[in-house]
């Protein structure tokens, strides 16, 4: 018997062929298509009927979002051959939903809620998945049956919103795409209304870095503002951290404030990356978090209960402080902006990259074999680069000329 990777897949002659690794595991190699099985008697013991259950084909789209592959159709063998083992029936599975599907037809909304239950409860951004969905998906076609959802609908659905907002047209037609990905994969349609559908707007690579001048006139109109929107804005120009990193930030995740080492300490769940993160405080930033009130759990909640949600609002009012402040509306600008500012200030004040990388919670060029075993986090180093950095920051605003401070060189 062979062993069933892509190599062999590729290269198989028609027929039905039995894993070596996985009892129980095979592919189907057909004149026009490629599917993968799992194959089990039913019942107890020997006399049980085998029965052959098809639950993937090859190169077509997977739950995942990818398309099937030999090692993927191989995990999920494993799984299936393992719920079989514990008395599960995928071909009964199979029936009982066919049987369901035709007494009732579920709806876009029903089965975006089910999808966001089992598909994307794990995910980091639930909430901004859930939101989307709910928003924009729901309202627009959640009424219509899943099976009943064409091309057209689709459409209608991403132009609309790209109308408005062309980005988020894009996030809106990803979501939709893997959910009708994930209804395909357990048969609640037998087509896919995104096929062959491109998202409706062309995105481009941001690379606006603020200059000194434009940074003096944030930092001056965060002041004014106050807390809370004010100090993470602040924050977020010394620290480089993304905005959620700051505006959900707990007490418990700051340590030695009043301390020689002041720092927040972020877990995997709370970064981008699923790696926890240390970001030191330089004195400036420590000082800011000083002068916030402790309300409860969260630093910047409203009472202290829960992350900041009034982004929005204090985007607009910070604009036209900006505004005020410069005599003119500054070019448009977001908050990541400031990250990639700080960024490219430490590159500027002399910061190895890897140390930046470790700033901003990258994993940039400590990813594959050097990630595995370059486990140093730079504590120090980025401890150096962000006080330097905030040492510029105070110059500049204070109108004095800026330097670049000599970095220690490990």
């Amino acid at each position: 018997m062979p062993n069933i990777t892509k190599r062999f897949v590729d290269t198989a002659p028609p027929g039905r062929h039995y894993d070596d690794r996985l009892p129980g595991f095979g592919v189907y190699v057909g004149r026009a298509r490629i599917s993968y099985f799992v194959e089990y008697r039913s019942g107890h013991g020997r006399s049980g009927r085998v029965r052959r259950y098809t639950f993937a084909r090859h190169g077509e789209p997977a739950p995942d979002g990818g398309t099937w592959t030999a090692e993927k159709a191989r995990r999920e063998a494993l799984k299936l051959l393992g719920r079989i083992r514990e008395g599960f029936d995928p071909l009964e599975e199979r029936e009982r939903a066919e049987e369901e599907r035709r007494r009732h037809r579920p709806t876009v909304a029903e089965v975006a809620e089910e999808w966001l239950r089992r598909d994307q409860r794990d995910n980091r951004d639930f909430p901004e998945v859930a939101r989307i969905v709910r928003r924009y998906i729901v309202p627009a076609v959640g009424d219509v049956p899943f099976e009943k959802l064409r091309k057209a609908d689709v459409l209608r659905l991403v132009e609309g919103v790209a109308e408005t907002a062309p980005v988020m047209a894009n996030r809106v037609f990803a979501r939709l795409r893997r959910m009708c990905r994930w209804a395909l994969s357990r048969e609640l349609i037998e087509r896919d209304p995104t096929a062959g559908l491109e998202p409706p707007a062309k995105e481009r690579s941001r690379d606006r870095v603020l200059t000194d001048e434009e940074l003096v006139v944030i930092w001056r109109a965060a002041e004014h503002m106050g807390f809370p929107y004010g100090h993470v804005v602040r924050l977020l120009i010394l620290t480089g951290c993304r905005r959620e990193e700051i505006g959900a930030l707990r007490w418990e995740e700051v340590h030695d404030l009043e301390g020689a080492e002041p720092r927040i300490e972020l877990v995997g769940e709370r970064t981008k990356t699923g790696e926890p993160r240390i970001v030191p405080l330089s004195e400036p930033a420590a000082a800011i978090l000083r002068e916030c009130p402790m309300f409860g759990e969260h630093v910047f909640g409203r009472g202290g209960h829960g992350p900041f949600k009034g982004w929005s609002r204090g985007k607009r009012v910070l604009d036209a402080l900006c505004a005020e402040i410069a005599g003119s509306p500054l070019a448009p600008w977001r908050l990541h902006d400031l990250r990639r500012t700080c960024a490219t200030g430490l590159q500027r004040l002399g910061a190895r990259l890897e140390v930046t990388e470790a700033v901003l919670g990258h994993v940039g060029s400590r990813g594959g074999v050097v990630g595995i075993y370059q486990r140093w986090g730079f504590e120090p180093e980025k401890r150096q680069a962000l006080d330097a950095w905030a040492e510029h920051v105070r110059r500049v605003v204070e109108g004095r000329e800026a330097v670049v401070v000599p970095f220690v060189r490990r």
